[in-house]
């Protein structure tokens, strides 16, 4: 049996781990990796003729809610979007070209003295600077109460999701979704 893109010579994507708070911005052939999506939420930016993606792991909804400049923007969904978006055209993404997918935003615990969770409010927030920047949310895998897995390419912008327990939220059982 032959297994494509494993023949001596070829270059093997690398892996990057993205964790939470991070952001990684890449256009080089790689994939970019988060483990544990709960609540928090992972917003996957690409640029397909510039072959240039980023993907944040974001663990609370605004940072301009917060009151001062965070020093670490990739813990907010608001100011990852923007600090992701700005270092993708600074690495040859064109601003107008840009898509976005998201996963993750589960709401694993209830607790009725916050109010709506952590989760929903992360994918409202992502939302909504999307919408504030322009950039077209292609596709998403949101909510539940199951953990994620995401892995992104980010030359093709595929992303890949795997449900914790090994299966989809769908029903259909496959444990693996791609986007």
């Amino acid at each position: 049996m032959k297994t494509y893109g494993s023949e001596p010579g070829a270059p093997t994507p690398q892996q990057v781990q993205v964790g939470i708070s991070e952001f990684v911005v890449t256009d080089a052939d790689t994939t970019l990796k988060s483990y544990g999506l709960g609540s928090c939420l992972a917003v996957a930016l690409y640029d397909d003729q510039a072959e240039v993606g980023g993907l944040a792991h974001v663990m609370l909804p605004s940072g301009d809610e917060a009151g001062s400049e965070p020093t670490n923007p990739g813990k907010f969904a608001d100011t990852a979007i923007r600090a992701l978006l700005r270092r993708m055209v600074e690495e040859g993404a064109t601003y107008t070209d840009v898509e976005a997918k998201i996963a993750g935003g589960s709401d694993m615990f209830e607790f009725e003295s916050f109010g709506e969770g952590v989760g929903i409010r992360n994918v409202e927030a992502a939302k909504s600077e999307l919408e504030k920047l322009g950039v077209p949310l292609v596709a998403e895998d949101v909510g539940g109460k199951k953990g994620r897995t995401v892995e992104f390419n980010a030359t093709t912008g595929v992303l890949t999701i795997t449900v914790a327990d090994g299966e989809v939220d769908d029903g259909e059982g496959a444990g693996v979704t791609e986007l």
